[in-house]
């Protein structure tokens, strides 16, 4: 019985601390235009510059952009109120999938390894596919060279 009780007694308070979240004005984000997209990026990449290719997803929680010179591939995507971005470079991509308008991008990152985007158009994921293929086959020489930069820093 007392088990109960105090399984009822978290029950009513997890659902109030909600409740009170909501009043409070809990909301999610929407990536309502690219420039609110490129915005995070700005914020939270360093020298990010997008480039003329960038697409909104059809639920407006997620954004993939080419930097403006090729080198990195933009992405962010809304989760709660805030939003997760990561500038992805050659080799950063395990692999990219497509199916119809959704996009699946596997990422050598374990906090987020995967990324399915909802494009719209078959064409556009398509399009998208292809880009992304180039961070998938990382040329070595590029890996090299970051590698010899890295050690006479």
């Amino acid at each position: 019985m007392t088990y109960a009780l105090a399984l009822m007694g978290a029950g009513f308070g997890i659902g109030l601390i909600v409740l009170l979240n909501i009043a409070m004005g809990w909301t999610r984000l929407r990536l309502d235009t690219e420039d609110k997209a490129r915005r995070f990026l700005k914020r939270d990449v360093m020298g990010f510059e997008a480039g003329d290719e960038q697409a909104l997803t059809t639920d407006r929680c997620g954004f993939i952009c080419l930097e403006a010179g090729g080198e990195r591939l933009g992405l962010v995507l809304a989760r709660g109120d805030n939003a997760v971005v990561r500038a992805l470079r050659a080799g950063d991509v395990r692999r990219v999938d497509r199916q119809g308008a959704t996009l699946t991008i596997a990422l050598y990152d374990y906090t987020f390894p995967r990324v399915v985007l909802e494009l719209g158009r078959d064409g556009q994921s398509q399009a998208w596919a292809e880009r992304v293929e180039t961070f998938v086959r990382a040329p070595k020489r590029a890996l090299k060279e970051e590698a010899r930069h890295a050690e006479s820093a």
